[in-house]
């Protein structure tokens, strides 16, 4: 059975932005030791993450302008290369106020990976594959930490030096490099074996709505851009758009609430060494990419494209774990091991269904600068809420008590229940005169 050249173009991407995403994974997981080694405090590790998320916010809105305008895969290349210079420079840092400033400085520069990615899987993917498309791309971030967490601990552990980990890893560019250069293209259309019949598939919407013929896949961008083209302030004239910008907010604020703190609540309170760490965080992240999986799978077979359900899911399922964990005794290693499953399932569940909404509600064509805006706030609240959770991390006698921070995620998660109701919208017309006249698909719940 042939596959379909839009699921290598999708896993070309996930592999990239995997490679790329090691930077986070592994900084987040050494930060004892480089904590250690640059004399930073547990309020230095928060403000480094708050500088990185504040600047990688601005950035996604940013390179999704620059996306729509000049090409996902030329924002790609860039990010890349400035990804591998970023991660190399990490080994040659000897003060905090050099951490300070490389931290913000990569946030600037790596927020230009996911838009790109994203913007390329909504136009090769029509409503029945995005979210598991998405859900894909996701494993980035989801399945990366699992295997990333034991590389990185492991090559720490035998050479000796974190800085060893971040001069090899920045090495490894030159593979999302050469696969993003031969492997991905904006457009179906720009691939030169491209099938009639993938052609149709991707353009099948704008084909049922009589924007485009089927039999015709010339200008294509141009002729939906003439029916369904949006400003920046039109976006928000949609109700789900906004409810999406909040989605994202409280996923980002949970997915870096887990990935920074998890490594240091397993080394403070359950004593766990550097190798066991790694394997015991990776639980959370393995089981993370399962529940990606079948979320994605779900919205888009068996609820049909109603994305509200698995995102509301999500977030209800994942209260529980959260607030056990907060109450959590140290010496329980068999329910800490449901309690890292249980949420890594939940938390990631949302992450394909939400992230295809803004395509569905206007046209992969504005994409870019549709999720840039989403992504770019997400970003920087979660930059703050880095620096709340770090202050309400309580030093006791008996060592670091993280409960209020746990608290704290799960009242952030039951304002994703509220906002996830309001994801029930029917495509957008667009500003252009020649829409009215267009008949738009049946709405997506």
């Amino acid at each position: 059975m042939k596959i379909s050249y839009r699921w290598i173009v999708a896993i070309a991407l996930l592999v990239a932005y995997s490679i790329q995403f090691l930077d986070r994974v592994k900084t987040n997981l050494l930060n004892p030791f480089i904590a250690a080694d640059l004399g930073l405090t547990m309020g230095d590790i928060g403000t480094g993450t708050f500088l990185m998320l504040i600047f990688y916010g601005p950035s996604q809105y940013i390179s999704g302008v620059l996306t729509d305008k000049y090409g996902a895969k030329k924002m790609l290349i860039f990010s890349v290369i400035s990804w591998s210079i970023m991660t190399w420079w990490m080994g040659f840092l000897h003060t905090k106020y050099e951490y300070f400033f490389r931290m913000a400085l990569f946030g600037m520069l790596i927020g230009t990976e996911y838009v790109p990615s994203a913007r390329i899987l909504m136009r090769w993917f029509n409503k029945e594959g995005r979210a598991q498309a998405q859900a894909l791309l996701s494993w980035a971030w989801i399945l990366t930490p699992a295997w990333a967490s034991i590389l990185a601990t492991q090559m720490a552990a035998h050479t000796g030096s974190w800085r060893t980990v971040f001069f090899i890893t920045g090495a490894l560019g030159i593979f999302p490099l050469l696969l993003i250069v031969f492997f991905v293209f904006d457009r179906p259309e720009q691939y030169r074996g491209i099938t009639h019949e993938e052609l149709q598939y991707s353009y099948k919407e704008e084909i049922e709505a009589g924007i485009l013929k089927g039999d015709k896949f010339e200008n294509v961008q141009s002729q939906i851009l003439k029916v369904k083209n949006f400003s920046f302030l039109d976006l928000f004239k949609s109700r789900a758009y906004i409810a999406v910008v909040v989605v994202d907010v409280v996923m980002q604020v949970t997915y870096w609430g887990a990935s920074i703190w998890i490594p240091l609540y397993l080394a403070d309170k359950f004593g766990f060494k550097l190798t066991t760490m790694g394997y015991w965080a990776a639980l959370y992240f393995g089981a993370g990419a399962i529940g990606s999986f079948v979320s994605s799978y779900l919205s888009d077979k068996v609820f049909r494209g109603n994305r509200r359900i698995m995102i509301a899911t999500c977030f209800a399922g994942l209260i529980p774990f959260v607030l056990t964990i907060a109450t959590m005794q140290s010496g329980n290693h068999a329910l800490l091991a449901v309690v890292l499953c249980g949420m890594g399932f939940f938390a990631n569940m949302a992450w394909g269904p939400f992230l295809t909404v803004p395509a569905e509600i206007f046209t992969p064509e504005v994409y870019g600068k549709a999720m840039g805006f989403v992504n770019g706030v997400g970003y920087v609240v979660a930059a703050f809420s880095a620096k709340i959770f770090a202050a309400l991390i309580v030093t006791t006698s008996s060592g670091k008590d993280y409960t209020l921070g746990w608290i704290f995620l799960a009242c952030c998660i039951v304002v994703g229940i509220i906002a996830s109701w309001f994801i029930q919208t029917a495509p957008q017309s667009g500003t252009n005169s020649e829409a009215a006249s267009v008949t738009e698909p049946a709405a997506i719940q």
